[in-house]
């Protein structure tokens, strides 16, 4: 798909990327900007980014790139001061006909048409789906509500992840221009990174147990804790049952709580957590896990759920409209909310080796009929770019 926008001319586009630093966001980020070098290579970027996180690799692919980093740490205080002053300062001498504002970081005062891509979920869902989030936190989302109304008085046109999301927004915010569904797609690295067939050695001690991978960063809203009340609350019933779970002490405030509770006796070796894992990695652990698992409150759009359709393991999760949407017929849902819920799911998933098969079937089919490619993503985004000089995309 090299080459293929309908511009007729280049055009100079900035992208607001430093916003993309971790988990899912991060190498969406990657992977739409490799994307856009690779079907969009005629046109000029200057990219904004974090240094260190892999984003200076990506855009020296791009033939017509530039690059600034930033350091995000400081708090609300930095973080008001860039967006405030410094990245207008640092966007207009590039001249930019277009302003793409990845992560939920647009600016108020653009110097050009400004596109925003809300990939955060906070913003559009009510509060009950936020988990238990320390004072600090509340206080940043305050901030980042306030920021979102002001930018979105300078933006010409909004991107969701799904229409789920885009409603879900519009009810939210007031916004009256054009919007458009930039989709995920499986990262390239996730699916060529590990052709190794053999078991990763920390699920070695648990070969003859059902293992439910459960791949996330800890967040207040991924409702882990769930997962530890449900394993004390029923320990005969789910007593062949581990959960893999991925945490670090250091990705949230309350994360090292969490990873303090999986050492109670009660649930000692029935949650194995190991840590954080390369892409290159997770291809072992869902081609060895018996179902990918996440009892999540909030998601946009998760990369998970493709990921395990890709690799063909069954997809237990939330019984909420943002999976319903990415999963159809694809997955078994349960009550986030309710632990029994959680537990009878996964006693229908282990049972019922037929159903197994079927959600596994549905989940090869939906991914090959309903989702698009990361080049396909890019080129979409492309003509999108390129409709605010000519018309609607």
């Amino acid at each position: 798909m090299r080459g293929n926008s309908q511009s007729n001319r280049p055009l100079r586009i900035a992208v607001l990327a430093h916003g993309q630093r971790v988990a899912g966001g991060l190498w969406a980020g990657q992977s739409l900007l490799a994307a856009i070098g690779r079907v969009a290579p005629q046109h000029e970027y200057l990219v904004t980014i974090t240094a260190g996180l892999g984003f200076e690799e990506v855009c020296a692919q791009i033939p017509r790139c530039e690059t600034v980093a930033f350091d995000l740490r400081g708090g609300l205080v930095n973080r008001w001061w860039l967006e405030t002053f410094v990245l207008r300062k640092v966007i207009t001498p590039f001249r930019p006909d277009v302003l793409v504002a990845l992560a939920n970081r647009g600016l108020r005062r653009p110097p050009c048409p400004q596109v925003l891509t809300v990939w955060d979920a906070h913003y559009f869902y009510p509060r009950r789906h936020y988990g238990r989030i320390p004072f600090r936190f509340a206080l940043k989302w305050r901030y980042n509500l306030w920021h979102m109304r002001r930018v979105l008085r300078h933006t010409r046109m909004l991107w969701s992840q799904t229409p789920v999301a885009n409603r879900r927004l519009l009810q939210a915010f007031s916004f009256a221009g054009p919007t458009a569904i930039m989709s995920n797609a499986v990262s390239r690295l996730t699916i060529d990174g590990n052709s190794d067939q053999s078991m990763p050695e920390a699920l070695a001690p648990y070969a003859d147990r059902m293992k439910l991978f459960c791949l996330t960063r800890y967040y207040a809203h991924k409702n882990l804790e769930s997962i530890v009340t449900m394993l004390r609350r029923f320990p005969d019933e789910l007593a062949d049952v581990v959960v893999i779970t991925t945490v670090a002490a250091d990705q949230y405030p309350t994360a090292g709580r969490f990873l303090r509770s999986i050492k109670h006796p009660d649930v000692r070796g029935r949650i194995v957590n190991v840590g954080p894992l390369p892409q290159s990695a997770l291809a072992g652990y869902y081609r060895h896990c018996q179902a990918m698992f996440l009892p999540t409150l909030l998601e946009s759009f998760t990369i998970t759920y493709l990921e395990a359709m890709h690799f063909g393991v069954p997809i237990l999760t939330s019984d909420l409209d943002f999976a319903r949407h990415v999963c159809g017929r694809a997955a078994l849902y349960f009550d986030p909310w309710d632990v029994n819920s959680i537990k009878n799911a996964i006693l229908r998933l282990r049972g019922d080796s037929s159903f197994r098969r079927e959600l596994v079937a549905r989940g090869c089919e939906r991914l090959r009929t309903e989702f698009k490619s990361w080049d396909e993503i890019a080129a979409d985004a492309i003509r999108c770019v390129e409709s605010l000089c000519t018309g609607p995309c």
